[in-house]
């Protein structure tokens, strides 16, 4: 990585503010300390970390490529765009890395959650921009013949969907959009049907290894799936936390009167011979989707960014 004196004696000669230097220097004071410490931490075997690695080595590449173009851009407003987009990528970055050092500190002599998975959920919320290709399903509530899981029908609601986040204040909503591109016939005129899900409605989460275990034969790797309250509880009735089970949904009939269940597989058109490997993106996909919508869960109960949540809120939400 280019050393921060070069690029500060390349910016000197330019017409880059005294204000602009001093905010790269704070944001690279900040992150050189981060990348050295988790670079060394996966050096030493913490395979968990190899996600915010990843960020470190986007990050240093970014620093890289800047100092670069600060010899070749001859316009002042090219350099300070580029400086401005810098300092941008470094602000993204840093509180997901701090938060992953936090789970470092945090491993010794209690059950945690993985910080691979936090960092990755975290850099979703920030940034906006993850899209969860899936299949959804719901419960066919017609068809009950006893309370075991298993004697209930899925229905594909969605052969194909996308999933995002979006935000208003603290409060987030899953929205998943039908995406017709999916190897089905439709009208040329028909148009993807779209739907939300609150997450403060969001009760319970199910993870498990297969939908097969469901009753679901078409969905053969991880589902995971929701209970979503048709109304908000009140204040008093509110948990803490989203309570997450790797075990079959324990649905009761009465319950189908206030609650929907929705299920999650992940959408795969990849006819890849290397199922392992297929199976485990999958997995990993599934299990970051469900920390995501943790995290959600202790920004819209909490009002704050997860990014500010102590190490006992974390913990408490995540695990």
């Amino acid at each position: 990585m280019s050393s921060l004196e070069d690029i500060f004696g390349k910016l000197a000669l330019t017409t880059v503010t005294t204000v602009s230097r001093i905010a790269l220097s704070h944001a690279t004071n900040a992150a050189i300390p981060t990348i050295d410490i988790i670079a060394k931490s996966v050096a030493n075997g913490n395979e968990d970390l190899e996600p915010a690695l990843e960020m470190c080595n986007d990050l240093k590449r970014d620093i890289d490529n800047f100092a670069n173009q600060v010899d070749t851009i001859k316009e002042p407003e090219q350099v300070k765009h580029q400086l401005k987009r810098l300092l941008a990528n470094i602000d993204d970055a840093i509180p997901s890395l701090h938060l992953a050092l936090r789970s470092i500190e945090n491993q010794l002599g209690r059950t945690t959650v993985s910080p691979s998975r936090l960092v990755r959920a975290s850099s979703v919320l920030n940034n906006d921009s993850k899209t969860f290709a899936l299949k959804l399903y719901s419960l066919f509530t017609a068809n009950q013949r006893d309370a075991s899981a298993y004697a209930f029908t899925w229905k594909e609601e969605f052969h194909k969907c996308k999933l995002t986040v979006s935000k208003k204040d603290w409060n987030r909503t899953l929205v998943i959009q039908e995406d017709l591109n999916d190897g089905l016939y439709h009208e040329e005129d028909e148009e993807g049907k779209k739907m939300t899900i609150e997450i403060e409605n969001i009760e319970r989460m199910y993870y498990t290894q297969s939908g097969e275990l469901l009753n679901i034969e078409d969905a053969k790797t991880s589902v995971l799936v929701l209970k979503v309250l048709k109304e908000k509880k009140n204040e008093k009735e509110e948990e803490n936390k989203v309570e997450t089970k790797q075990t079959a949904p324990e649905i009761i009939k009465e319950e189908l009167r206030t609650a929907n269940w929705y299920a999650f597989g992940l959408w795969n058109d990849d006819d890849d011979d290397e199922q392992d490997t297929k199976v485990k993106k999958d997995t990993a996909d599934i299990l970051l989707l469900e920390s995501v919508i943790k995290l959600c869960s202790l920004e819209a109960k909490e009002q704050m960014s997860h990014l500010e949540a102590s190490d006992e809120l974390i913990q408490l939400y995540m695990t």
